[in-house]
């Protein structure tokens, strides 16, 4: 990880980064591991399912895109979703409905955690965390802040289902 890195907020948006996009907390920009192969795949194979559902849903889903969780804080998701409807201009300001995280080999649950509460804070209804080696998937609500390990990824108002195994099967 490199050094810390502290700039503004107009500083973050002109700045070009090597390899994957920054989030940018109060000031700091922190780095996100770059995704490998079952990363990649996972995220591809998830976006395309949710996008095959966009228009019978009224869902609009965009990858490793920045959102301003906070005045100074702007996260980059793997996947986010949101309802039909204006979300902001050239950065959404509203919050997704879904935002998905796919771990890579790098990734330690216990640093999402707060990427995770920034975007239930934020009004995301659900945050689904996949992990690619351990082939597992964890669900967390506002009403589920620790998070569930679940069978299969689910939302309602839509109502959204990926059985895990339909999911993993890409990696095969």
């Amino acid at each position: 990880m490199d050094a810390r890195v502290l700039m503004t907020v107009e500083e973050y948006f002109r700045t070009p980064f090597d390899g994957a996009d920054r989030d940018y907390v109060d000031g700091e920009v922190l780095e996100r591991n770059m995704g490998e192969l079952p990363h990649a795949i996972l995220q591809t194979e998830l976006a395309h399912m949710l996008r095959n559902l966009a228009q019978t849903l009224g869902i609009r889903v965009l990858t490793e895109i920045r959102i301003q969780v906070a005045a100074t804080r702007f996260r980059v998701a793997d996947i986010a979703v949101w309802r039909a409807g204006p979300i902001g201009q050239r950065i959404p300001t509203v919050p997704p409905f879904l935002v998905v995280e796919i771990l890579s080999a790098e990734d330690r649950l216990v640093r999402l955690q707060p990427k995770i509460r920034e975007y239930l804070a934020h009004g995301a209804e659900w945050v689904w965390v996949i992990d690619p080696d351990d082939r597992r998937a964890l669900s967390y609500t506002p009403a589920d802040l620790g998070g569930s390990l679940v069978d299969e990824l689910r939302t309602q108002n839509p109502d959204i289902t990926v059985p895990l195994p339909d999911l993993f099967a890409a990696l095969d």
